[in-house]
């Protein structure tokens, strides 16, 4: 058996550039291969196989189109496909009929998405499909879970309050857990009943499933807390006088049925660890200012217990990791709450780098954001917690505001 010409091993470099124009114009199109210095190799095995009036001469680019290209291949006996796939990674491919295949799809899929039942029904949900097909954050490989979406949505509200776990079992082929947090039903199903509602985009999960008559477990939410003063509720009075100077974990179905009525201008501190509460409950017991755990990103039952104390006219002061996530966390309760860092800005970090004797950012840190992303790794609040012990001790003997 006769086997095929091969390329020069000396054309590799060109035959990748004209891989790559042949991929981005499609079986049909043209282009300029445009080859950069070329090395001595490269420039004699050229000069052979193209035979032009001018030597190519080594160190000098080449620009040569690609279908004179193709055709001194063929004139040597080499089929450019395959040349191609030799010394690329799989099949060649043809990317304009790769995006016209895209185009295609999308239009498919909103056209699927405006004739679905749920979303003529309800046109809010019909704009907002519509605007995510357009931004690619629903696709074509998405219909099954947006079919599961829209008929949660069709089937709400319920003439009686339902339990989102029943709803779940109900409507998932029995499946109590197919609408937990997290998932990427839940995610979907809560921005459409949003959007249907007309609420806002942020507002809790819980609200937005509750305003289409479905509650969610009250008790896997919590908050841990630590010598938060008495409200007007009292039974949540009884509790946090009983348990000073302890933590108390608190659940969103504790919190939802209380009258939350704080007391005025109340400092509040909120951490984002709870080894930091737990050590200060350790060292500062009873002494200790109000302190609130985060747990990472808000929980349902963290959002409820500050905004109720933002409502009563709280001041909440915050600390966090020293990291992208952490300055997240901050700026979302900057935004909703009116928090205010505490020893949680650009040069907080630097004094806590100095102490672990880490090094500091080169560059201008003139935000937190600039000053974390200028780091090597985060600084977790958990080796912070003496500094912030310290901090909270010396409120706890009548010291400033934090």
């Amino acid at each position: 058996m006769i086997r095929p010409p091969q390329p020069d091993p000396a054309l590799r470099r060109a035959l990748l550039a004209a891989r790559e124009k042949r991929e981005e114009r499609g079986p049909t199109g043209d282009g300029t291969v445009v080859m950069p210095a070329l090395e001595p190799d490269e420039a004699l095995a050229l000069d052979g196989l193209l035979s032009r009036p001018k030597p190519v001469l080594p160190g000098r680019p080449l620009q040569i189109a690609l279908s004179r290209f193709e055709a001194a291949l063929r004139e040597y006996g080499i089929d450019p496909r395959a040349a191609y796939e030799t010394v690329g990674d799989g099949a060649l491919r043809d990317r304009p009929a790769e995006r016209a295949a895209a185009r295609q799809s999308r239009t498919g899929l909103r056209a699927w998405l405006a004739e679905h039942d749920v979303a003529r029904e309800r046109p809010p949900v019909a704009a907002w499909l519509d605007q995510a097909a357009r931004q690619g954050r629903i696709r074509t490989d998405s219909r099954p879970l947006v079919d599961q979406a829209l008929r949660l949505v069709g089937a709400l509200p319920t003439p009686e309050p339902i339990q989102r776990a029943v709803l779940a079992a109900a409507m998932l082929d029995g499946d109590p857990h197919g609408l937990d947090a997290e998932t990427p039903l839940h995610r979907l199903t809560v921005s459409l009943l949003a959007a249907a509602g007309g609420l806002d985009e942020r507002a809790p999960s819980r609200e937005v499933w509750a305003a289409w008559n479905v509650l969610v477990d009250p008790i896997s939410s919590s908050v841990a807390v630590l010598n938060l003063p008495p409200p007007a509720d009292d039974r949540l009075t009884q509790l946090l006088r009983l348990m000073r100077g302890s933590h108390v974990v608190l659940t969103h179905g504790q919190l939802a049925g209380a009258d939350l009525r704080w007391p005025p201008e109340l400092e509040c501190f909120t951490c984002e660890n709870p080894s930091v509460l737990t050590a200060a409950e350790a060292v500062l017991g009873p002494r200790c200012p109000p302190l609130i755990c985060t747990g990472g990103r808000p929980s349902d039952a963290v959002r409820l217990l500050l905004a109720s104390l933002h409502a009563c006219g709280a001041h909440i002061h915050h600390h966090g990791d020293f990291d992208l996530a952490g300055v997240q966390i901050f700026r979302d309760l900057e935004a909703r709450y009116d928090a205010a860092p505490w020893r949680f800005d650009a040069a907080s970090l630097c004094d806590a780098l100095a102490h672990l004797r880490r090094r500091t950012p080169e560059r201008s840190t003139a935000t937190l954001e600039d000053a974390v992303s200028a780091l090597e790794a985060g600084v977790a609040e958990e080796l912070l917690i003496d500094d912030l012990l310290g901090a909270l001790g010396h409120l706890a003997g009548g010291g400033s505001r934090g």
